[in-house]
């Protein structure tokens, strides 16, 4: 694989392009379409990722604000294990510390959806010190081939509500198995390229990539990168793909000694930006 190939496979792994256009169009929508016990709506959406000091970076899956005043987080997961609610933890830990910052204390709610390989699971752990309640949603016994009938239906008739798109969305996550997860994905990926509005398209296929990432094959992500090349959300993650090299480059660059100024007219990029990259790598160290 090329220097070309490899950065465009990166660009396609990056969660935070796919996260934002999902996010965005989430604003307005209910988390009942999750399936969760709730009719609040998103009214915004936040970064989700948590820098630890010495420690590989933490990412939630989403982070949303609230109609009422209150945050959400979102993880999906694929496999229970009680160590996760370590990393809910430390989730919590740092929402409070955002907010608080901005002098902001907002109630959090704790949320996941687990894939239908789970069916129950522990919601709470309690200690002395704290508690962490989690509010579990389950893909467990879902009808997966009505749900796909229907998204089908809904496509050939132009009349995709918000339900049946979010059915489309996390309709992977209701199957058993490897296998016919990566099935799934190739098939919804392929239903949300023939839905009519754009922005129904990028909702769709933003939403699956995020809600896959931590179940996708490699060669199922290589078959999504083929399918939806030209597509809005296509377009964006290459163009962040290039993005990302030309950073690369004008790090390694400062890494070696060359100036801000040598580097600006290499890359035809502004003074300015490589100053602001150069900081960043100070900052890192």
């Amino acid at each position: 694989m090329g220097a070309r190939d490899t950065d465009t496979a990166v660009a396609y792994q990056n969660k935070d392009i796919v996260s934002k256009v999902f996010g965005d169009q989430m604003k307005g929508k209910s988390l009942s379409l999750f399936g969760l016990r709730t009719d609040l709506k998103v009214v915004d959406v936040r970064p989700t990722n948590i820098p630890i000091v010495q420690a590989r970076e933490l990412r939630m899956d989403n982070l949303f604000e609230l109609e009422d005043g209150s945050v959400g987080i979102l993880d999906y997961e694929s496999e229970y294990k009680k160590t996760n609610f370590t990393k809910y933890g430390r989730y919590i830990m740092d929402v409070i510390d955002r907010y608080l910052k901005e002098g902001k204390e907002p109630d959090i709610h704790m949320m996941v959806l687990y894939t239908a390989d789970i069916e129950k699971s522990q919601t709470a752990l309690t200690r002395t010190a704290c508690s962490i309640q989690v509010e579990a949603s389950y893909l467990a016994g879902v009808p997966s081939e009505e749900w796909l009938e229907e998204v089908r239906k809904s496509i050939d008739e132009n009349a995709v509500t918000d339900e049946v798109l979010m059915h489309l969305v996390i309709l992977p996550l209701t199957y058993r198995g490897e296998e016919k997860k990566q099935e799934a994905i190739k098939e919804c990926v392929n239903l949300a390229r023939r839905i009519p509005d754009k922005n129904q398209e990028s909702f769709a296929l933003a939403g699956i990539l995020s809600f896959t990432d931590k179940v996708i094959t490699d060669e199922t992500r290589q078959y999504i990168k083929e399918v939806i090349g030209m597509t809005q959300v296509g377009k964006m993650l290459m163009d962040e793909g290039r993005q990302e090299a030309v950073r690369k480059t004008a790090r390694n660059m400062l890494k070696r000694g060359d100036s801000p100024e040598t580097i600006a007219e290499v890359l035809e990029l502004p003074v300015e930006t490589i100053k602001t990259w150069e900081k960043e790598i100070y900052a890192a160290v």
